[in-house]
């Protein structure tokens, strides 16, 4: 066991399953708890789990390592007062400072995220966050498996993880956050997760490359707006540029936009996309602005590589929208399901 050092015990789901995610700022792919914990100690740190607070005691004297030496345990509390992580130490004197962790909850039917972050310091903002959809991409710079991620959620196997690291906007700069989620089977599409900033040992990263690329297309052409949805349910995942303005974006779901009699039009893109065709347009598509009122809209529907390997087709389109004059209907048009 690493002394002197903080490790972030994830235990986002059964005992027998919890890991250790970060040593100091440095991630940790999953090492399990009991082959990085003395086996005399597990038991303290369980009992710190089950009480849910935090626990300061001196370890008795013997021939291990750790003799004589102080433990702390300090509990990583989600929304409901679950317990997601364990921070714990092992040394002489005063700690050092943690490395900040959120825990965050993910509704994969209803693409909500809960976030606490508090925990993750001066660098972020402090208060609970909720976001819907897309709106959880908001301050991602770089998120090299956001895809992966996307696909695992969506298909929410039981008992499901996943690891990966993003770059994002702080209120100081960019920063490095490790993402640890699970879910369980009950139901298995409810996620739990932390996020830890790991800016210390690893680098914040610049945009890729195909960023980059889509941001000069977007500089040249200003008037064009660019998203990725899903080819399953044709739902939005991130925007790439800003948000097109006028359509009800913030709806739970984004599919009761678009106007009922374009939904044909769009279906048979999206299966075009899935079969094989590289690249499909969608002329004068109707997305919502208000009850009564639409904007409309020119698609280019290109599929994107990324999400579930091995995949039997994309499960991934870019979306570039031109926006034309918005307009009112004589009467209101129910969304389509």
């Amino acid at each position: 066991m690493l002394t002197r050092r903080w490790l972030l015990i994830e235990t986002l789901g059964r005992a027998e399953s919890w890991s250790v995610v970060a040593s100091g700022s440095r991630p940790r792919a999953w090492t399990s708890f009991r082959r990085a914990v003395p086996a005399r100690l597990q038991p303290i740190i369980a009992a710190a789990h089950a009480g849910g607070v935090p626990l300061d005691q001196v370890l008795p004297q013997s021939r291990h390592a750790w003799s004589a030496l102080r433990l702390l345990v300090i509990p990583v509390l989600g929304m409901d007062g679950r317990v997601c992580a364990l921070r714990v130490w092992v040394g002489t004197g005063e700690p050092p400072q943690a490395t900040g962790v959120a825990p965050f909850r993910i509704d994969a039917v209803t693409r909500r995220v809960d976030t606490l972050p508090d925990g993750l310091g001066p660098h972020f903002r402090g208060d609970p966050i909720s976001w819907l959809g897309a709106q959880s991409y908001a301050t991602v710079e770089r998120f090299d498996g956001a895809l992966e991620f996307a696909a695992t959620l969506a298909r929410s196997a039981p008992d499901s993880r996943w690891l990966g690291t993003a770059t994002v906007r702080g209120s100081t700069g960019p920063r490095s956050v490790l993402i640890a989620a699970r879910n369980g089977d009950a139901p298995a599409t409810t996620w739990f997760g932390v996020a830890v900033d790991v800016t210390e040992s690893v680098p914040p990263q610049p945009k890729s490359f195909e960023a980059s690329t889509l941001d000069l297309l977007r500089a040249e052409q200003p008037g064009l707006y660019l998203a990725i949805v899903d080819t399953a349910r044709v739902r939005l995942i991130r925007w790439v540029s800003e948000p097109l303005p006028g359509p009800l974006w913030s709806v739970p779901d984004e599919r009761t936009l678009p106007h009922p009699a374009d939904r044909t039009r769009i279906l048979a893109a999206r299966n075009a996309i899935r079969a094989g065709t590289p690249h499909t347009a969608l002329a004068g598509i109707r997305l919502r602005t208000g009850a009564n009122t639409w904007l409309t809209v020119d698609v280019e529907i290109t599929p994107i590589p990324g999400g579930t390997p091995g995949a039997q087709g994309p499960e991934f389109a870019l979306l570039q929208m031109e926006a034309a004059s918005p307009f009112a209907l004589e009467r209101p048009e129910p969304p389509y399901r």
